[in-house]
């Protein structure tokens, strides 16, 4: 089992569900990532398991699929001063809300609306603690993604880009656009910032980078070899 430092709460959910992360110190939590809403109730007591009576002071999205974003407006209900990050590229569609170019009615997943407070871009970072996260680009599973690294210990938070057996199914590619080149520059991106820990989007934690990195290039090569095996996938 990884033992994490103890600023840093793994809450590991269902394929269903996003993993949720919670940073935080003696002033300020943030979350990453909030999981669907049908689970929302319980993401708030997992982190309530662990603040108490403190308050979540801040949440930030990886990506805005209905899976890692879908208890964020459950959460600014419980917690009506947290501010929210969100990624740029669709952030157009959260305000005013339209869930068609956000893709959940077209998908048929649904995402109650939300505000968002500011957008989180590729190079932002926040500290937390003695810990400083910064903020890269990561498309590919979604154009718009982001990862967030910690350099002090190396800890990754994945998301989709990155799993212990592959990433997360490409869209773009299913709707015709190009998006492969794109995976494989994150998983250069990844290979580069040399993790220690990887914290994924979904699934275990774990530490072998390299060879997680090794499946994911080879499942990669499998579907730019045939396009009907990604679209079966």
């Amino acid at each position: 089992m990884i033992q994490l430092p103890d600023d840093i709460v793994f809450f590991e959910r269902g394929w269903l569900s996003s993993n949720n992360f919670l940073l935080h110190d003696a002033h300020q939590a943030w979350l990453v990532d909030t999981g669907y809403y049908i689970h929302a109730d319980q993401t708030e007591a997992l982190i309530k398991s662990v603040l108490h009576d403190r308050p979540l002071t801040h949440i930030v999205n990886t990506h805005l699929h209905s899976d890692h974003c879908g208890g964020n407006a459950h959460l600014q209900t419980i917690y009506p001063n947290v501010h929210t990050l969100i990624p740029p590229g669709l952030s157009k569609h959260v305000e005013p809300w339209d869930d068609t170019a956000l893709t959940f009615a077209p998908t048929g997943q649904h995402c109650p609306a939300f505000s968002f407070t500011k957008t989180i871009c590729a190079g932002d970072s926040f500290v937390i603690g003695n810990r400083k996260w910064t903020a890269f680009s990561a498309p590919g599973h979604d154009p718009h993604s982001i990862i967030i690294f910690d350099e002090t210990d190396r800890i990754l938070i994945s998301a989709d880009a990155l799993w212990e057996n592959g990433f997360g199914v490409v869209f773009p590619e299913i709707e015709g656009i190009d998006a492969f080149d794109e995976v494989n520059d994150t998983l250069d991106l990844i290979a580069q910032l040399k993790p220690k820990v990887v914290l994924p989007g979904h699934g275990k934690p774990f530490t072998d980078v390299e060879s997680a990195l090794a499946r994911a290039k080879s499942r990669l090569h499998q579907f730019t070899s045939s396009k009907n095996k990604h679209s079966d996938y």
